[in-house]
């Protein structure tokens, strides 16, 4: 029987790849999508 949150398929720790991709996102919306949206 698997423990939940074991290391084989941990939920709750997101890879480096995700994390390169949500800061990515992250600037993307600070740059270019904030300036808009505190002006409506």
């Amino acid at each position: 029987m698997s423990v939940a949150g074991s290391t084989d398929f941990d939920l709750y720790r997101p890879s480096e790849e995700h994390d390169m991709l949500r800061e990515s996102v992250r600037a993307l919306a600070e740059a270019k999508i904030a300036p808009f949206a505190a002006a409506v």
